[in-house]
C-alpha cells in the first residue's frame, strides 16, 4: 500500500474518531457509508498498482523483441540466373592478311617507273588491280638479251629446216640407191642364168666358145654392178644417219635458243613488279630514280627488317587471320571451329580487369572468328602451341601486322545456372553457397557441384535452383540456419 493510501486511511480514521467523540449519537447507517468509501479508495489504489505492473511487462517484451531483431546479420545477395557461360583461353597474337604477297625485283637497275594514280606516284593504301604494272627497273639490257635470244632462236630454227631438208634428200638418195640395187641384182641373176644356158649350148656345140666368154663377162659386170649399187645404198644410209644427227643437233640448238629466250624474258620480268591479285599496297619502300639491288634485302635480317626493305607488300584486306602462341597446357584445350574474340589494344586493360563477364567480353570484341588450325607440335623454345584464327566478322576493324588480344571460348553453354565468384566459400575444400530462405529469414548452407568457370561467374551444376538468392557479402560470418536481413 502506497503512502497516499495510508494517509487517506489515517485521515478517514481520525475523522471517524472525532465524529464519534463529538457526535456519539449518530446511527450505524452513517458508519457504513464511511466503510464503503474506504473500500472504494482501496480498490482504486490496487488498480493503479496493476496498471503499472502491466506497463512494465510490455516494455520488457519490446526490449526482448528489439534484441532479437538486432541479432540478425545483414547480407547482400544475387539471384541465381540461367545465363550463357564460357571457359576461356587467352593470349596475344598478330593480325595477318590471309592473302599477302611480298614483291621484289630480282634484277639490278635504276627504278625508272612507278605506277601513277590520279597523276601522282603510287602510295601505301592505294588499291591496285591484278595484272597491273606497279614498278620497273631499267630493262634495256634485258630487252637486248631478249632480242639476241630471239635471233638465235630464229637461226636455230633455220638450221633445223636445213637439216631436215638434207635428211629428206638423203632419204630420196637412199630410195634411188635401193632401186638401182634391186635392178643390179636382177641383171646379175639374168646374166648368171644366161651364162649357164650358153655354157650348156657350147658343150653341145651349138654356140661358139667366144659367145660363152662374152656371157661370162656380162655376168661378172652384173656382179660388179650389184656391189657398186650396194655401196651406194650403204652410203645413202650413212647420209640419212648423218642428216638425222644434224636434225637432232639443230633441234637441240632450237631448244637452247628457246630456253635462252625464255630466261631472257624471265630476267626482264624480274625487272617488273606486277600486281598478283586485286588488293591494297601495304608497304612501299622504293622511289623512282633509286638504284635497286637484290642484296638490299638481306635474308639474315629479322622479319621486320626484311619488311622495311622489300620494295612492296600487297594484301587483300577483306580476309584476315590472327596467329597466337598459347602455353602448351592451354593449347590442349583449343579445338578447330571454337569461337574466338579479338580485343584491340585500346580495350585490352578492360578485358583483363577481371571485372567483366563473358557476355560483356563478347560485346567488347572488335572482331570475331573461329579457330582454323591448332599445331600438333609444341615450340621447344617457348613451350607453346601455335593457333590460327580466321576472322568471320569485324575484319574492317583490324590492320595487317597489328597486335591484339585473343580470347578463345574453349567450353560453352547457352543456358546454365551461374553465380559470381564471391558467392562461393570453401569448407573442407568443398565449394558451398548460402541460400536465403526468405520465408524463414534464415540462410541454408549448401554444398554445390561446380561447372564451367567463366571470367566473373561459375556454373553451378547441382545444389541451387534458378531464382534462388545467394549471399555475396557477409557469407564468411554465416552458419547454417543463421538469421539474416537482406540489404540492397
Amino acid at each position: 500500500m502506497t503512502t497516499e493510501q495510508q494517509k487517506s486511511l489515517e485521515q478517514a480514521s481520525e475523522l471517524s474518531y472525532n465524529t464519534d467523540v463529538s457526535q456519539p449519537t449518530k446511527t450505524i447507517t452513517k458508519k457504513l457509508k464511511w466503510l464503503f468509501l474506504l473500500g472504494a479508495i482501496a480498490l482504486f489504489a490496487g488498480g493503479i498498482t496493476v496498471w503499472r505492473s502491466l506497463s512494465s511487462w510490455q516494455e520488457s517484451t519490446v526490449e526482448v523483441t528489439d534484441n532479437i531483431e538486432q541479432a540478425r546479420l545483414t547480407v547482400k545477395t544475387v539471384t541465381a540466373n540461367l545465363e550463357p557461360i564460357q571457359a576461356w583461353s587467352y593470349g596475344n597474337g598478330n593480325v595477318s592478311a590471309i592473302t599477302k604477297k611480298h614483291l621484289t625485283f630480282q634484277a639490278e637497275g635504276t627504278i625508272n617507273y612507278i605506277k601513277k594514280v590520279d597523276g601522282r606516284n603510287l602510295r601505301e593504301g592505294d588499291w591496285v588491280r591484278k595484272g597491273e604494272l606497279l614498278a620497273r627497273v631499267d630493262s634495256r639490257k634485258y630487252d637486248t638479251d631478249i632480242t639476241v635470244a630471239a635471233a638465235e632462236q630464229i637461226e636455230a630454227k633455220n638450221q633445223v629446216l636445213n637439216a631436215v631438208a638434207s635428211l629428206r634428200q638423203a632419204e630420196e638418195s637412199l630410195a634411188q640407191a635401193q632401186t638401182e640395187l634391186e635392178k643390179a641384182k636382177t641383171d646379175e641373176a639374168f646374166a648368171e642364168t644366161d651364162l649357164k644356158r650358153y655354157q650348156a649350148l657350147a658343150e653341145e656345140g651349138a654356140v661358139k666358145k667366144r659367145e660363152v666368154e662374152v656371157k661370162e663377162t656380162e655376168s661378172k659386170n652384173a656382179q660388179a654392178a650389184v656391189r657398186a649399187t650396194e655401196a651406194a645404198f650403204r652410203s645413202s644410209q650413212a647420209e640419212i644417219a648423218a642428216a638425222k644427227t644434224q636434225v637432232e643437233t639443230a633441234q637441240a640448238g632450237v631448244n637452247s635458243a628457246n630456253a635462252k629466250l625464255a630466261q631472257s624474258n624471265v630476267d626482264r620480268e624480274d625487272t617488273e613488279l606486277i600486281a598478283p591479285f586485286d588488293g591494297v599496297i601495304a608497304r612501299l619502300n622504293i622511289r623512282e630514280g633509286e638504284y635497286w639491288s637484290p642484296q638490299i634485302v638481306n635474308a639474315n635480317n629479322d622479319y621486320q627488317g626484311i619488311v622495311e626493305r622489300l620494295p612492296m607488300i600487297i594484301i587483300d584486306p577483306s580476309r584476315f587471320e590472327v596467329n597466337v602462341e598459347l602455353p602448351a597446357f592451354q593449347g590442349g584445350q583449343v579445338k578447330p571451329r571454337q569461337r574466338a574474340f579479338i580485343i584491340l589494344d585500346r580495350d585490352r586493360s578492360r578485358a583483363n580487369s577481371g571485372r567483366i563477364t563473358g557476355q560483356e567480353l563478347i560485346s567488347l570484341a572488335s572482331a570475331k572468328g573461329t579457330v582454323f588450325s591448332v599445331s600438333p607440335s609444341v615450340s621447344p623454345g617457348k613451350s607453346s602451341v601455335r593457333i590460327s584464327i580466321r576472322i568471320d566478322e569485324g575484319g574492317t576493324n583490324l590492320q595487317d601486322g597489328e597486335q591484339v588480344s585473343v580470347w578463345i571460348a574453349t567450353e560453352e553453354k547457352n543456358r546454365a545456372i551461374v553465380a559470381p565468384f564471391n558467392t562461393f566459400i570453401f569448407r573442407d575444400r568443398q565449394p558451398h553457397v548460402f541460400v536465403v530462405n526468405e520465408e524463414k529469414g534464415i540462410v541454408e548452407q549448401r554444398e554445390i557441384s561446380p561447372g564451367i568457370e567463366g571470367l566473373a561467374k561459375r556454373e553451378i551444376l547441382e545444389g541451387v535452383k534458378p531464382g534462388e538468392k545467394l549471399v555475396t557479402e557477409g557469407n564468411n560470418l554465416l552458419v547454417n540456419g543463421a538469421p539474416v536481413e537482406i540489404i540492397p
